[in-house]
């Protein structure tokens, strides 16, 4: 599939836990497969490979980023970057939260607040609602407030009024 033992595609394919669960009782070994660095390796570089462009790899690129996700460091972000452009929402959306958890921490903040415009710019409704999530959670600052107001004033133009992620802008801006 991607270039891993087929208990491991099989893993980060399932979509609910307990089928996850189920794949790590049905293959003693697999739990420490997902812990070694040589798999975090293959999963970067498939990445950057044209086997996570396909349709086939749209499907598994969530739960790979997913699974990335929490051990994630800043040298990893050249990997996940580029599919800010992926054609799948899911995707992008993935990517996006990848890149917030190296940020998030407030070490820097215009990379964090980068992300967050992208996100609420992004043409999907889910990556928009999933942007508005993670400011409402970002420090409060100056500039990330002039953001979402610039963002109020255009959201009507590009017909995002009625949607969740215009009604979460607009209660973190009336909270703050």
């Amino acid at each position: 599939m991607i270039g891993l033992p087929e208990p491991l595609g099989a893993y980060l394919t399932a979509y609910d836990v307990l089928t996850r669960d189920a794949v790590l009782r049905a293959h003693a070994g697999l739990r420490d497969e997902l812990q070694r660095p040589e798999t975090r390796s293959t999963l970067l570089a498939w990445l950057a490979s044209d086997d996570a462009w396909s349709p086939e790899g749209a499907g598994v690129l969530p739960a790979v980023l997913e699974f990335l996700r929490p051990a994630a460091v800043p040298s990893e972000a050249a990997r996940v970057r580029p599919l800010l452009m992926h054609p799948d929402p899911p995707v992008r959306r993935g990517a996006f939260e990848f890149l917030l958890t190296l940020c998030f921490s407030g070490r820097n903040p215009e990379a964090l607040l980068l992300l967050l415009g992208g996100m609420l710019m992004d043409e999907d409704e889910t990556v928009r609602r999933t942007g508005a999530d993670y400011a409402s959670r970002a420090p409060a600052d100056g500039e990330l407030r002039d953001f979402l107001k610039r963002w109020l004033v255009l959201a009507p133009a590009r017909g995002w009024t009625g949607s969740e992620s215009y009604e979460l802008v607009k209660r973190l801006l009336g909270a703050a």
